[in-house]
């Protein structure tokens, strides 16, 4: 009888211990509610098939499904990509709508003047007017092109700082893999959790294939096999300032990687960067150079004041590259409006030259014969609309996939506060329930042991 007890006993202090246990998981899980990377944890309990009989705790280990863990790294790096390209186009877009009130109002001032200059081609306000416009479509040219430019030294900047946040990763991978192999016996969860994170967050960057050790540690490698993590190794992707403007190349190991990055934020600002920009600088130019060789064209043939001819009105741009950066009125002709030609041939009241050149406002002279100077600026401000639209477009479609698939991985590894608090009800019902039984067990055991004393 007295053994029976003493088996009670001991099975009932067993399942004490084992709803503590699952008590502390589940207020653990509560407390790490919004805490990210944190995979919920469960307690793991097996019958004790001895004459002891009762529960016994086996283990804690944390919830996760690697299939989706998988899954997410893959879909990430396409949404990533197409939010940093959204990202800095809207910007891009916000720059060049209030470059200058818009340049095609200043292409439209520029050609006005000239219409009022052949309504007087004598009168020096018309001139000072001209010589004024001009400066000022310079300026908004000079303004577009600097736009473009900032754009680029941001998405690089932006590259630079992507690459150092890599690096870090990387780092932080090989040190949770050395502190999980040296762990032994220890609970290595919490490590494991921020492996995870880790490992989700670089695929933000750019896409990366991630392979299981079997000492519980990963190895991460680039696009191309490159490795980046090897056990407790990692491996830094170096910035190489590039000539002529210093823009950063990134390098492996020994190799040039730029151009395999094409996927992540690090593939999305590499897209804007060395594609998009290079694409309206081009346009940008190409439009400004026309603006000044059509109008240097007339200009030069007509006659100024003086019974001058020869003279350019813009300062001839030497290539179509960097030509709206460079634009501006001849120095001469700025310094002396009289040096204007408005006329063709010198004649008093001959106004030829000032109406054919404000007559460019609306001929089609770009494109083959098929396009307007403002219509070419309104096609390189619908390219950039229609780049970040679609980027915009993209990134909501991509991230309503990774929202998917972080909905169902989160249903097996997030965190429930109902869940948990009915977990922790029943453990403490059941901790409850067990203390009483001991408690019940340990009276009749004190009163059989009284009853033997008086015998």
């Amino acid at each position: 009888m007295t053994g029976g007890l003493f088996s009670s006993l001991s099975m009932a202090v067993r399942s004490l211990d084992a709803q503590r246990v699952g008590i502390d998981v589940a207020g653990q899980n509560i407390a790490n509610l919004n805490t990210e990377g944190y995979s919920r944890r469960r307690a793991d309990y097996a019958e004790v098939v001895t004459a002891a009989r009762g529960v016994e705790v086996t283990g804690i280990r944390a919830v996760r499904d690697m299939f989706l863990e998988a899954r997410l790294r893959q879909e990430q790096p396409a949404e990533a990509r197409e939010g940093a390209i959204a990202s800095s186009l809207q910007v891009l877009e916000t720059a060049l709508a209030g470059t200058g009130r818009s340049l095609d109002a200043q292409l439209t001032a520029f050609f006005d003047s000239f219409a009022a200059l052949a309504q007087d081609p004598t009168s020096m306000v018309a001139r000072d007017a001209v010589v004024l416009q001009g400066g000022q479509l310079a300026a908004a040219f000079g303004g577009a092109a600097d736009a473009l430019d900032t754009t680029r030294r941001a998405t690089d900047t932006d590259i630079r700082g992507g690459v150092e946040e890599l690096n870090a990763l990387t780092r932080e991978i090989a040190s949770i893999n050395s502190a999980i192999g040296s762990a032994g016996d220890a609970d290595t969860e919490g490590l494991r959790d921020r492996q995870l994170l880790a490992a989700q967050k670089l695929s933000r960057l750019m896409n990366v294939t991630v392979t299981q050790r079997e000492d519980g540690g990963i190895d991460v490698a680039a696009t191309g096999g490159r490795a980046l993590v090897i056990g407790v190794n990692h491996y830094d992707v170096t910035v190489v300032n590039t000539p002529p403007q210093g823009l950063a190349a990134l390098t492996l190991g020994d190799a040039d990687i730029t151009s395999q990055i094409t996927s992540g934020s690090l593939g999305g600002w590499l897209h804007v960067r060395d594609t998009l920009i290079p694409d309206y600088e081009s346009r940008l130019d190409s439009l400004a150079y026309s603006v000044a060789t059509e109008v240097n064209t007339l200009h030069a043939a007509g006659t100024d004041l003086n019974g001058a001819t020869g003279q350019n009105f813009f300062t001839p741009p030497a290539g179509v590259a960097g030509a709206a950066a460079a634009l501006a009125v001849d120095p001469a002709l700025a310094a002396d409006p009289r040096k204007i030609a408005a006329s063709q041939s010198g004649a008093a009241g001959d106004n030829e030259v000032a109406k054919a050149i404000a007559g460019l406002r609306d001929a089609r002279v770009l494109n083959g014969g098929t396009t307007t100077l403002n219509e070419s600026w309104a096609q390189l401000v619908y390219r950039v609309g229609s780049d970040s639209a679609n980027a915009t477009a993209a990134q909501a479609a991509r991230g309503e996939v990774v929202s998917q698939i972080a909905r169902l991985r989160d249903s097996v590894v997030g965190v429930s506060l109902d869940e948990e608090a009915a977990s922790l009800m029943k453990f403490q019902r059941a901790y409850e329930a067990n203390a009483r039984f001991f408690s019940t067990v340990d009276q009749l055991l004190g009163t059989l042991l009284n009853m033997v004393g008086t015998l």
